[in-house]
């Protein structure tokens, strides 16, 4: 394959990759392919599936414990489709509201109800048959922390890395 910038050709490992184009700055996917410039040193990953990939950290979302943050929120708005307006209407609050959700500086955190009807919309907008409402029963009900997760592709989809199963 030739790079973009240089038109030299690019070298292909594979590796781990922190996936923070997606806005959660701790998501790593592991094993994904890397394609490298060795002459200008331009960078392109490979990340299959991108659509399950984003499903599985919506529901991951879902599922964790914390309080979202600012981050997470607007992930999983993105995730959903929708704009700061449409995401607004849907939840009865003022645009405003949203900005304030999901700016980093100085946060307005989301109340508990309006946090479980955004992890709902997250699960119920894409059917998931693995997901039972008893997992998501303490959610949102610890301070706000950072989700932190480590995915590999698999020829199924998307799979937790076993190494960060075992750490945990």
């Amino acid at each position: 394959m030739k790079c973009q910038e240089c038109r030299g050709e690019m070298t292909s490992r594979r590796e781990a990759h922190r996936y923070v184009e997606s806005g959660l700055p701790n998501v790593t996917l592991v094993d994904v392919e890397v394609r490298q410039c060795p002459r200008c040193g331009e960078r392109t990953v490979g990340i299959p599936r991108v659509e399950e990939l984003h499903r599985l950290l919506a529901l991951e979302l879902a599922r964790k414990p914390e309080r979202l943050l600012p981050n997470e929120i607007r992930f999983l708005r993105k995730y959903l489709g929708l704009s700061g307006v449409d995401f607004a209407e849907r939840m009865r609050v003022d645009p405003a509201t949203v900005s304030r959700w999901e700016r980093e500086q100085e946060p307005q955190p989301m109340g508990p109800q309006a946090e479980l009807l955004l992890r709902l919309m997250a699960v119920r907008d894409r059917p998931v048959s693995d997901y039972t409402e008893e997992s998501m029963e303490g959610a949102a009900r610890a301070d706000a922390a950072p989700l932190s997760v480590r995915l590999r592709p698999s020829r199924g989809g998307w799979r937790h890395d076993d190494a960060d199963r075992d750490a945990a």
